[in-house]
């Protein structure tokens, strides 16, 4: 198990030549998330009731409120969405020790060597956040009970890259259903995504997966385009902040 997660991203060159070849369309590394009701667990496939839970749900936590002049202080970019909205509620893992286990299997459309290096880039940058907070260990064989998976598919939607889909719920707190990652270039589908491309975006996707927001600092993992080239202080100032605070807090200007 240390192993698996003793490293963290090495900085990386700068993606100049991607964004050449997108004639500066930065690529969409995205997510995509929902209140469920208490006890909504869907399959990967599956549809899901994803009304919030009703005021009074036995087990349901009251969370704080938190005025950001005071909450937000050395946080990161916890708070960067106050910018344009007007409350954030803070949505992580809650009541959870251990290790986090992703199963990550080889994307067996592409070419096989081509297939393994992408699989190896993105446990690469799942790793990336292992002990922030939790150890992060990433199967490739799909040997192990895991949390989640990392699911491949040619393309996504638009010029998305990759996509962390999750549920949160007031009651069990946030968990994921699955990682989307593409393996080829959405603006020319005859080009492969690059190894480093694929291992930025699965450490941002593995952010959200987390738990964390966008950042409104292009430097950082967690901006929503393809512009870090490699982890930030401030990604993992961020995470820690995050845990830092109770699941389901809401923040307010």
């Amino acid at each position: 198990m240390a192993g698996q997660g003793g490293s963290k991203l090495s900085p990386l060159p700068v993606l100049a030549g991607l964004l050449v070849v997108m004639g500066g369309v930065g690529l969409l590394r995205d997510r995509e998330s929902s209140e469920a009701m208490p006890g909504c667990a869907p399959e990967a496939d599956a549809a899901c009731d994803t009304n919030p839970a009703p005021s009074g749900e036995p087990g349901q936590r009251s969370a704080p409120v938190l005025d950001a002049a005071e909450a937000c202080q050395d946080v990161g970019y916890l708070c960067a969405e106050l910018a344009t909205t007007d409350r954030i509620r803070l949505r992580r893992w809650r009541d959870f020790s251990g290790t986090v286990v992703v199963h990550v299997p080889r994307p067996d459309f592409e070419d096989r060597g081509e297939a393994a290096r992408l699989q190896e880039a993105a446990a690469r940058g799942l790793r990336a956040w292992n002990g922030q907070p939790f150890a992060v260990l990433t199967d490739l064989r799909g040997e192990r009970e895991a949390h989640f998976q990392v699911r491949w598919s040619p393309r996504l939607t638009g010029t998305q890259i990759g996509l962390a889909r999750t549920q949160w719920s007031s009651v069990a707190g946030l968990s994921v259903v699955a990682i989307e990652l593409s393996t080829r270039n959405p603006l020319n589908p005859e080009r492969l995504n690059d190894a480093r491309q694929v291992q930025l975006t699965a450490a941002h996707e593995m952010g959200h997966a987390l738990g964390l927001p966008h950042s409104d600092s292009e430097r950082d993992v967690m901006y929503p385009t393809n512009t870090a080239s490699s982890m930030s202080a401030q990604d993992y100032r961020t995470m820690e902040a995050l845990y830092e605070l109770e699941d389901g807090t809401e923040l307010v200007p």
